[in-house]
């Protein structure tokens, strides 16, 4: 028999019934359970009318459904960004941003992040207020990550989702294809340089569908993103440990005998095997760097070194001059276009010199 015909119980008001509702869920919740609607509906207190019970399966199937979700990722966006259900906002592939809303009220916006963490089994609380991995939603792969609202003043949670692509975009889409082919082809040891979001790890993926199949390839990340299809590929996954991090794996690789080291993204200590990997001969390397302009690239990877170089103990100056020495080519990316290229002469008491492809004073690439 329904709840709403249940003769043994008082029907509650409206705001009463659903506060019991709500409390009811938690506990299910707290239990590290998501509920189906017939689980949670046996236990539902009676309403006084049809409409309100109505209104809590809407609601329900909202928070663990998500059907305003999907309606908000058939945008096609490459990278979303949950402020709020007031203030989130969609990234397209070119790199722009506009706003959107979510359909969803401020008292469940923390209710539906913690279901969503739970349905992807994260410990994500106010003691882990930040996780990262991988999930499937409507039918598409995204890395997702949860900023839990006890991190902020303001207390809300965030949530932000980045589109994984299952095959790497055109060359072509990113610039001269000629050239980026050229680079690949001839081995050429590659900094791609850019900001958060302007797709060096795009076309990183879109530069080793070049690659000779014949090649063995060492692909080195902290969070798994460079899709490639290559044959003969080794990827190391970093994690927590210094056995288990980049620079560890970067050690590691140089026994494997690659044709080419890939480093997925370089940020502390692993910049340091990598630039030393070029200097004992090693071609064809490919890493990415944040950085606001292809100078910018060589001065932070250079100053990486001299953080992370340890025993070494070099000047600055020999930081560069050994950069310049082994790295050929940077390639500057901003809005998942090529605006920069330079390939680097050398350099004079820590002065780089290169001479400028794309950008600056050359041709615009189209």
């Amino acid at each position: 028999m329904l709840n709403l015909f249940r003769q043994d119980e008082l029907p509650l008001k409206r705001d009463e019934a659903l506060a019991k509702s709500r409390a009811i869920l938690l506990s299910y919740l707290n239990k590290g359970i998501i509920p189906s609607w017939e689980t949670f509906f046996a236990d539902l207190p009676v309403f006084e009318g049809a409409e309100d019970l109505d209104q809590l399966r809407m609601s329900f199937t909202q928070l663990t459904e998500w059907p305003f979700l999907g309606e908000v990722l058939a945008v096609g966006g490459t990278e979303y960004f949950f402020h709020g259900p007031r203030c989130s906002q969609v990234q397209g592939p070119g790199g722009e941003k506009k706003a959107l809303a979510v359909d969803l009220g401020d008292a469940d916006w923390q209710l539906w992040l913690e279901i969503l963490s739970l349905h992807f089994k994260q410990n994500w609380n106010v003691q882990n207020p930040f996780c990262s991995f991988y999930g499937e939603l409507f039918g598409k792969t995204y890395r997702i990550s949860l900023i839990h609202g006890s991190t902020s003043p303001l207390g809300v949670s965030k949530l932000v989702l980045r589109s994984l692509a299952t095959t790497p975009h055109p060359l072509r889409s990113f610039g001269d294809e000629a050239l980026l082919k050229d680079l690949v082809a001839r081995k050429r040891n590659v900094l791609v340089a850019g900001a958060t979001g302007s797709g060096k790890t795009s076309l990183l993926s879109a530069l080793l569908e070049e690659v000779d199949p014949d090649e063995h390839l060492v692909i080195l990340e902290d969070t798994f993103e460079i899709s490639c299809s290559h044959p003969h590929q080794t990827r190391f996954l970093s994690g927590d440990s210094r056995e288990t991090s980049l620079r560890a794996y970067l050690s590691y690789s140089l026994r494997l005998s690659p044709d080419r080291i890939i480093l997925g993204e370089m940020r502390s200590h692993e910049v340091v095997p990598f630039l030393l990997a070029m200097n004992t001969g090693h071609r064809g390397l490919l890493g990415t760097l944040h950085a606001s302009s292809a100078v910018d690239g060589l001065h932070r990877a250079a100053l990486l070194f001299s953080l992370y170089a340890g025993e070494a103990n070099l000047t600055f100056e020999k930081v560069q001059e050994l950069l310049c020495r082994n790295l050929e080519y940077v390639v500057f990316l901003e809005r998942k276009r090529v605006k920069e290229v330079i390939r680097i002469l050398g350099s004079d008491r820590g002065t780089p010199f290169y001479e400028t492809v794309v950008g600056g004073t050359a041709e615009p690439w189209a």
